[in-house]
C-alpha cells in the first residue's frame, strides 16, 4: 500500500530511533568496570516455564563500586537466575549463599577493555545494519508512491533527500554512542 511523503517521513524516523534507543540500552548493560544494576536487570531467566526479566523477580543492589547483589523475591529461583546470569556471558561469575546471588565484577585489565570496546563495535555494527534496512524500508515505500502517483517526481525526489539526511544524522548518533560508551570502558 502506497503512503503519503509526511508518513513515509515520520515512520523511518521512528524506525531509526528505536535502532539508537536499541543501542544505547544494550550499552547500558555492558560494563566499564563499576557494578550496575543495570548489567543483569533486563536479563531474563525461566520463571516458572516463563523468561521474565530478572529486575521482575529480585532485588538488585550495588553494596559497591565492585560488586552486585540480587535478592530473589522466591528464594527457590536463585540457583535459575544465577545460571541465566552464567549464561548471557556478560562477564560475571555469579555465587549464592542459597538467598542472595553475589556477582563481583573482575578488575578491568587492558585486554579486557579492548575485548569490551570491541564487543560495543560488534553491537554498534548490528545496529547500523538495522538503520540501513529501515532506509531502504522507506525508500520502497517512496518507490511506490512515486509508481501510484502518490507522490511527484520533485516530492520524491524530496522525501528520498530527507530519508538520507534521517540516516546520516542518525547513524552520527550511533557513532558519538560508541565513542562515548568506548571512552567510558577505556578510561583507568
Amino acid at each position: 500500500m502506497s503512503k503519503d511523503y509526511d508518513t513515509i517521513s515520520m515512520e523511518c524516523e521512528e524506525a531509526l530511533d528505536k535502532v539508537v534507543a536499541h543501542l544505547k540500552q544494550e550499552f547500558v548493560g555492558i560494563s566499564a568496570g563499576k557494578a550496575s544494576p543495570a548489567m543483569v536487570e533486563n536479563l531474563k531467566f525461566d520463571y516458572y516455564g516463563t523468561p521474565s526479566p530478572i529486575k521482575a523477580a529480585a532485588q538488585i543492589n550495588t553494596p559497591d563500586n565492585a560488586t552486585l547483589t540480587i535478592k530473589p523475591f522466591d528464594q527457590s529461583q536463585v540457583k535459575a537466575i544465577s545460571k541465566a546470569i552464567m549464561e548471557a556471558n556478560i562477564g560475571l561469575n555469579p555465587s549464592d549463599d542459597g538467598k542472595i546471588i553475589i556477582c563481583r565484577i573482575p578488575p578491568m585489565t587492558t585486554e579486557n577493555r579492548q575485548k569490551i570496546v570491541k564487543q560495543l563495535k560488534d553491537l554498534a555494527e548490528k545496529a547500523k545494519v538495522a538503520i540501513r534496512n529501515s532506509r531502504h524500508e522507506a525508500i520502497k515505500h517512496a518507490d511506490a508512491s512515486l509508481k501510484d502517483s502518490i507522490l511527484t517526481e520533485d516530492t520524491h525526489r524530496s522525501l528520498k533527500d530527507e530519508i538520507q539526511k534521517l540516516t546520516d544524522s542518525h547513524n552520527k548518533q550511533l557513532d558519538e554512542t560508541l565513542q562515548k560508551k568506548s571512552d567510558d570502558v577505556m578510561k583507568v
